[in-house]
């Protein structure tokens, strides 16, 4: 889902804007339709014969074919690619020849940006190698970026799917990533991280260690009126959000206003305590928005095209959330 995020990136819940599959403008013009069609037919009859027409507008060439892959339609997906206008320079790659670790998202939930890549992508399988021309319908349209990207560009991405997953293989993959982190920073060590150890709440699947002590027995019940302050981090420690106690977040308590995993952690603390809380991503951001390019995530945003916390945490993403409950005024 795509929200109007108008309060900071730890809430969600909101009201749907529109999916990314209406960013292809209902008005765009037939005449730019029609000139995108001609343009990727005549660069594929002299460059890439191969290249066959799907239904939704896009082209689609295949360099590599694995017919027993498992299929990537709906599924989470670890991908390389590399993104250019047609016939131009590249403008945004991930390469494993390079030694970049692939990236995952998850194909056929509005999920992915340009929309014309999401549809391709449920086109592959497990270690198949694409080749995608996308007209600017379902590319960025009149959006654009120096020279790299001009107005109503027909993009040209190549795409291997390097893996296919469901949400159990990430859960446990997650699960695994978090235990490691909490060993490499120590954080059982009560001496040198007080208060307590990690905890982990099986039920809500979320970690959780108290830094400091509230009032005994002050927790809150839903629909409480909760007051907190926090810092967001990923596990590299990268800040994506913050609220201090001078400019705390008030919010209803157990209303669904927030990510689940915070309200989940935050159930188990005392107004007045102090706590870590570790998210695995389904708890958190899940599969946030994969954007092409993605260093300009911040543009899309300023669009109303993808919401801010997904130019902040990427698909995927394991977060922290140090946190206070506070005492309510």
């Amino acid at each position: 889902m795509i929200f109007k995020l108008k309060f900071p990136q730890v809430l969600l819940g909101l009201v749907a804007l529109y999916s990314l599959s209406q960013c292809s403008d209902s008005s765009a013009s037939l005449d730019q339709t029609t000139v995108d069609q001609a343009a990727i037919e005549a660069y594929i009859a002299e460059n890439d014969s191969n290249a066959v027409a799907h239904e939704s507008g896009i082209y689609y060439s295949i360099l590599d074919t694995v017919p027993t892959g498992a299929g990537a339609s709906g599924n989470i997906l670890s991908i390389y690619y590399s993104a250019k206008v047609m016939n131009g320079d590249a403008y945004d790659i991930n390469s494993r020849s390079d030694g970049d670790d692939s990236v995952k998202l998850k194909q056929g939930v509005d999920a992915v940006f340009p929309v014309g890549l999401d549809i391709g992508l449920g086109l592959m399988k497990e270690g198949e190698t694409f080749r995608f021309y996308i007209p600017s319908s379902l590319g960025y349209q009149d959006y654009s970026f120096s020279s790299l990207i001009p107005e109503n560009s027909i993009l040209e991405i190549e795409v291997e799917v390097a893996a296919v997953q469901n949400q159990d293989d990430i859960i446990a993959e997650e699960l695994a990533a978090i235990d490691a982190y909490i060993i490499s920073e120590n954080l059982n060590d009560t001496i040198a991280h007080p208060k307590d150890s990690v905890e982990y709440l099986a039920a809500q699947q979320v970690y959780y260690k108290r830094l400091s002590e509230g009032t005994e027995n002050d927790t809150l019940r839903n629909n409480d009126l909760s007051t907190i302050s926090y810092i967001g981090r990923t596990l590299d420690g990268t800040e994506f959000d913050r609220r201090t106690n001078a400019a705390p977040l008030t919010y209803t308590f157990g209303a669904n206003v927030i990510i689940s995993g915070l309200d989940e952690g935050i159930s188990e603390m005392e107004r007045g305590e102090s706590a870590l809380i570790i998210l695995p991503s389904h708890k958190a951001y899940g599969e946030s928005v994969f954007v092409v390019p993605s260093y300009r995530k911040e543009d899309f945003v300023e669009l109303e095209i993808i919401p801010l916390y997904a130019s902040k945490v990427a698909p995927y993403e394991i977060v922290v959330f140090e946190t206070s409950l506070l005492n309510n005024p």
